[in-house]
């Protein structure tokens, strides 16, 4: 069976992301449900790689992608943008996975799913095709994408209620 690793970019204890993904979890077989604040490395600048090399966290993070067969995202919407503290981590990432697995970068022939959700109708799909982009630099292959709008509408006592969206959720899971 697949090992996946599913999170959401958000550091909020509140996050309706991290709720998509614990739902996820509850639904789909052989999810690990990780928390990148336990990742959180300080900003990321040029200087401060060139004087401390890789932070350990994100070198553990790249081990955990590295076991992983898959990988499930969802992200945040900020002004259009991921938030600031998930693109940091990417920003780590990104340096850290082609020094540290052998020049493999860190999503490497990963099967990715990029996944976002807002209380808005747009579902953070301005952030999801950044993340998309962001993800496939870093080597993976993005098997599908899923936006959740309106998700208090939508998500009502930790369930989906959608059915349509709930179809279209286990459409796309099944590609992982």
């Amino acid at each position: 069976m697949s090992k996946i690793i599913a999170f959401s970019g958000s550091n909020s204890s509140t996050s309706i992301n991290k709720q998509l993904i614990h739902y996820i979890s509850t639904i789909k077989e052989n999810v690990e449900v990780i928390d990148l604040k336990d990742f959180e490395p300080p900003i990321y600048s040029p200087d401060l790689e060139k004087e401390v090399g890789s932070h350990q966290k994100i070198k553990d993070l790249v081990s955990k992608f590295s076991e992983a067969d898959g990988v499930i995202i969802s992200t945040p919407e900020h002004n259009s943008m991921p938030p600031a503290f998930f693109k940091n981590i990417l920003d780590w990432l990104s340096r850290t996975g082609a020094t540290y697995l052998d020049g493999t970068k860190y999503l490497q022939d990963k099967k990715v799913i990029v996944m976002s959700s807002s209380p808005g109708g747009s579902g953070a799909k301005g952030a999801q095709a950044l993340v998309q982009k962001m993800v496939g630099y870093a080597g993976a292959e993005v098997v599908g994408n899923y936006t959740l709008p309106s998700f208090y509408d939508n998500f009502i006592d930790g369930q989906l209620v959608n059915e349509e969206l709930k179809n279209e959720l286990k459409d796309v899971l099944s590609k992982i």
